[in-house]
């Protein structure tokens, strides 16, 4: 059973704000956000202050106009702060064992965030994270998974709803892939379609953002490094902040990473091959059809 398809509203208004202060940012570019008049955008909730911006920052020079995020952040929508986080390598070269700006923005606005995403991984994955810990109780989820994609867009679109099925009710995050080839289009076509379905998603647009300069690597897919600190400050944008202040990085259960040469960051703990099984019965059938 599916929810029907909402009417998607303009409940936020992008306003690019570039701070600069003598005393405590000259050596930092802050990071573009959400703002109105109020505290309060109607139907939404309390949206950043200023202090979102003094902890959510980019590297220096750069400046990113963040696209409208389709749907409510989640701060105001949830009851506590742990996030699940799904992913392959873009979002796994944002995690404790690589870079870690993942953690250290969002940890910052008070969430405990768990960051299970493998280089190589299909969208398949997701549905082994869930299987495995899911009954871990989450407060919200940030899901990424596309950019590995073998063009069958039936598959793809039957294991996202199954993904979707089993984080609904909870609200959480989908991100749009990069356009680096024609066919992507077909994953974040379905990526729309689906969250059209939900209610309870929001869709954050990385397609648009990874089309700014600097932020892909020469393999045109990976990230930068500074594509990394705009790829956590995104996702800190469609969070907001968690509804405690005491975050905290959470242990990593999958680390099995697919060799992708010179284009992760170096390791900062050694990779554990993931020896783990989705739990029967869990969720449906998981198989794929690769390329």
């Amino acid at each position: 059973m599916f929810c029907p398809t909402p009417t998607w509203r303009r409940v936020l208004k992008i306003v690019a704000i570039v701070f600069a202060s003598s005393m405590t940012m000259t050596s930092c570019g802050v990071v573009n956000f959400l703002t109105n008049r109020s505290n309060v955008v109607d139907g939404v909730g309390r949206i950043p202050g200023g202090n979102f911006a003094s902890l959510v920052t980019l590297p220096e020079g750069v400046t990113i106009d963040f696209p409208e995020l389709l749907g409510p952040m989640m701060g105001p929508q949830v009851g506590g702060p742990r996030v699940l986080m799904i992913g392959d390598s873009i979002m796994a070269s944002t995690s404790s064992r690589y870079g870690n700006e993942m953690c250290d923005t969002l940890t910052q606005l008070g969430w405990k965030v768990e960051v299970e995403a493998q280089s190589g991984s299909f969208v398949d994955f997701g549905l082994k994270v869930l299987g495995q810990r899911l009954e871990e109780g989450w407060d919200t989820a940030v899901v990424f998974l596309g950019t590995n994609y073998d063009g069958n867009q039936a598959n793809y679109e039957n294991k996202m709803r199954q993904i979707f099925v089993g984080l609904s009710p909870t609200p959480f995050v989908v991100l749009t892939t990069a356009l680096f080839e024609p066919r992507q289009q077909e994953v974040n076509d379905v990526i729309m379609k689906l969250a059209g379905e939900f209610p309870n998603v929001t869709v954050l647009d990385w397609g648009t953002i990874a089309a700014n300069n600097g932020l892909i690597g020469k393999d045109g897919v990976h990230l930068t490094a500074d594509g990394r600190s705009v790829f956590a400050a995104a996702v800190a944008r469609a969070l907001e902040f968690a509804p405690t202040r005491e975050g905290e990085c959470l242990p990593i259960y999958f680390k099995s990473d697919a060799p992708v040469s010179g284009v992760m960051p170096d390791e900062t703990v050694p990779a554990i091959t993931d020896t783990t099984v989705p739990d029967a019965g869990v969720l449906p059938d998981t198989s794929t059809t690769l390329p």
